[in-house]
């Protein structure tokens, strides 16, 4: 399969473009050695790459499966990492199955949790539903995927098939899990149907019958116990396939989470997408790129290299191709990029913003708080904007600020979308 030669140097600047046109080619005919190049990238673990190989290597199509629950409106880009990686065998003419856990919503994933989610109610998850595929849609062909509702077999289960499954599982082992096994030493209240969202979700796989299953790295334990689970129902299992769980923009190590303010929903607005990506620290531009473009192993060295030389430009050149594939326009990557430029680059902000002074050793919060009369804001709405990661300084350098920081000299703060804050410093 002929690629685009990656460019560098004076032609970085078309990375975005090389990246775009990668992004839509079909890859019919692709060998499973060249799929692998592909797979490999974004791949953190497999169960087992043997089996993936002889799978991919003996059978004309793989069935590969991914499901995600609507426990909230927006879908960001934590969620999309896995559905990147059914994109690329749905190129290589492979069957996506893409399940909407709209059963599973209602119990929780307890994956990696170190308290119980809320419970929704069955209106709440319709709910939240409405606008998946919608948001889905720009980054997975989903009239060609097979989409499914696992309420369609699991509200069907009775007591009968599940207490028949239940005796030949056990639960001492699953409660070996180490995020259950925090919870219980710390006296946080664990629920049976947590420790049974990974037996639902097994039976979607026995339902299903994928050759492949697909997901991040927290849900590990959860495919493995789907792989028993077939086992039980004299079914061949599921290779097992997961992703790094994406950080989030703020860099500080945590995983993306709204609960956190460091993520991107994929409904933000192509401004917002590329201001998110360009607050990153540039230690995020490789596994940002590893997550969502389409690279070979063998071009990583490549990346990384022009990273190291030009992290400025490969932050914008990531930037723009994220915009291009949200929007599906080229011209809309150029567009927000002339924007940012205009804005942060070239400095030119409004010559009338207002001013704060402050004193080094008060937060910006605290003085913000104060000076409502300038940012026209209650403080629940002020502190929601720092916890939402949504106050950056943006002249003359770039930092997203948190509730306690301070700052030492003085700079152009950005504050929500379009309020600009001079600081001076007393």
């Amino acid at each position: 399969m002929e690629l685009h030669q990656l460019p560098s140097g004076n032609e970085l600047q078309n990375l975005h473009r090389v990246l775009f046109e990668r992004f839509h080619n079909e890859w019919k005919g692709i060998s499973a050695h060249e799929l692998l190049d592909f797979v490999s990238v974004k791949t953190e673990q497999a169960l087992t790459f043997e089996e993936l190989s002889d799978r991919l290597s003996n059978q004309n199509k793989v069935s590969v499966k991914f499901g995600i629950d609507p426990t909230g409106p927006d879908v960001h880009l934590g969620h999309l990492v896995p559905i990147m990686l059914l994109r690329q065998f749905q190129k290589a003419g492979h069957t996506a199955c893409l399940i909407i856990g709209d059963f599973t919503a209602t119990i929780g994933d307890p994956s990696g949790r170190d308290s119980q989610r809320s419970v929704l109610t069955s209106t709440q998850v319709t709910q939240n539903k409405k606008t998946y595929l919608k948001q889905i849609a720009p980054y997975l062909n989903v009239k060609t995927a097979k989409i499914y509702h696992n309420s369609a077999w699991l509200s069907k289960l009775t007591a009968k098939q599940i207490l028949s499954d239940l005796q030949q599982l056990s639960l001492s082992q699953i409660l070996q899990r180490e995020d259950f096994r925090t919870r219980m030493e710390n006296g946080v209240p664990l629920s049976v149907a947590e420790v049974l969202y990974s037996y639902f979700q097994g039976m979607d796989s026995v339902h299903l019958e994928p050759d492949i299953e697909l997901g991040g790295r927290d849900q590990f334990l959860n495919l493995a116990h789907a792989r028993e689970i077939m086992r039980i129902h004299n079914q061949k299992p599921q290779v097992n396939i997961v992703t790094p769980v994406l950080e989030g923009t703020s860099g500080d190590g945590r995983k993306m989470s709204k609960s956190y303010g460091n993520y991107i929903a994929l409904s933000m607005a192509p401004e917002d997408i590329f201001g998110k990506i360009m607050s990153m620290p540039d230690s995020l531009i490789i596994p940002y790129i590893k997550a969502f473009a389409d690279i070979k192993k063998t071009e990583l060295p490549h990346f990384e290299e022009v990273t190291r030389q030009h992290p400025l430009e490969m932050k914008k050149q990531l930037a723009q191709f994220m915009v291009a594939i949200a929007t599906k326009k080229l011209t809309q990557a150029k567009i927000q990029r002339d924007l940012f430029e205009k804005k942060f680059s070239k400095k030119e902000f409004d010559v009338d913003m207002p001013t704060c002074i402050l004193t080094k050793d008060i937060t910006l919060f605290e003085a913000l708080k104060n000076e409502q009369g300038v940012v026209h804001m209650s403080n629940t709405e002020i502190r929601r904007l720092f916890t939402e990661g949504a106050v950056k300084i943006v002249s003359p350098y770039e930092k997203t600020l948190g509730i306690a920081d301070t700052i030492q000299d003085s700079c152009v703060v950005r504050i929500g979308k379009k309020l600009f804050l001079k600081i001076e410093i007393a």
